[in-house]
């Protein structure tokens, strides 16, 4: 079970299992929309923990993405159109069960 270890910080501790299994709190589960996977991203300081986007949460995340690298006006849509095409393939070849 989850400990509390700084209530200003959030931060938590959880055992890790001699499996290298690690629980993640039903609250923080519930909180950030975890499923049956998770993303372990290294960071400079250790690892960070975030839930598998589904392909119409990054379709969705899409055009703020590429707004926040400077695109606008035609050059973002044509961006958008490119990578949506991008990576139904991907999904598409993924499903089919090869390995990209």
């Amino acid at each position: 079970m989850a400990e509390p270890m700084g209530k200003s910080n959030g931060v938590r501790r959880v055992k890790v299992s001699s499996q290298m299994h690690l629980r993640i709190p039903r609250d923080l589960y519930e909180r950030y929309g975890f499923g049956n996977e998770a993303e372990v991203v290294p960071t400079a300081k250790g690892v960070k923990f975030r839930p598998v986007k589904t392909e119409g949460e990054r379709c969705a995340d899409l055009p703020e993405v590429l707004a926040s690298q400077g695109l606008g006006g035609e050059t973002l849509v044509q961006r958008i159109r490119s990578e949506s095409q991008r990576q139904s393939i991907a999904i598409e070849y993924q499903s089919e069960g090869h390995e990209r």
